[in-house]
């Protein structure tokens, strides 16, 4: 016995009708209550793996007990690809690790085949593009122009926008300007006491 819930009369309907088994586009009660008498104690979840088990040209000449059949063999060979239970849980993954591991692949590649990296483009794909809105660590998209009509082509060559590389090197002036500040506010603390 299954330990589904057993079918119940719109199911068994909904089945009549999705594979068209009632007397042309219509199902009638004598059908649902036919093929209900004699599938009652199978869930609808069986019945439908039953009846899509079956090649299309047969479908539509299946019979109640043929389905009935199909299920309990199926219930009496369980399927040897194992079971959920089973499984082993998954692991938890570390993305970190994971893209560290990508990038050390990929360096591998443009090393065994001679290739150099371009500066440029490794560089604009440290932040958001501006334009596109594509995020950190992916290529600009083919977009060449935005909403408000302004036109931004992609370089050939980093297969960015140039807002991008812009926004980068402007986010970089500002992190040296700061590392700078509280290098030089902090030599004089220590040289005025």
């Amino acid at each position: 016995m299954s330990t589904q819930k057993p079918l119940t009369r719109n199911e068994m309907h909904g089945l009549l009708a999705h594979y068209r088994l009632g007397d042309g586009d219509h199902v009638s009660d004598d059908q649902v209550t036919a093929w209900l008498r004699e599938l009652r104690h199978y869930s609808a979840a069986e019945c439908h793996a039953a009846l899509s088990s079956l090649p299309a040209n047969k479908v539509t000449r299946a019979t109640p007990s043929q389905i009935a059949g199909l299920i309990d063999r199926a219930r009496s060979q369980p399927a040897r690809t194992g079971t959920p239970s089973s499984a082993r849980p998954p692991v938890p993954r570390d993305r970190e690790a994971a893209a560290a591991a990508g990038a050390r692949g990929i360096a591998k590649v443009y090393a065994a085949m001679g290739w150099t990296w371009n500066a440029d483009h490794v560089l604009a794909r440290t932040v958001r593009c501006p334009f596109c809105k594509a995020l950190a660590g992916q290529v600009c998209g083919p977009l060449s122009r935005d909403r408000s009509g302004k036109r931004e082509l992609r370089d050939p060559i980093t297969r960015m926008h140039p807002s991008r590389l812009t926004a980068v090197k402007k986010k970089q002036a500002a992190e040296q300007s700061t590392r700078g500040e509280t290098a030089t506010t902090a030599a004089p603390q220590g040289a005025h006491a």
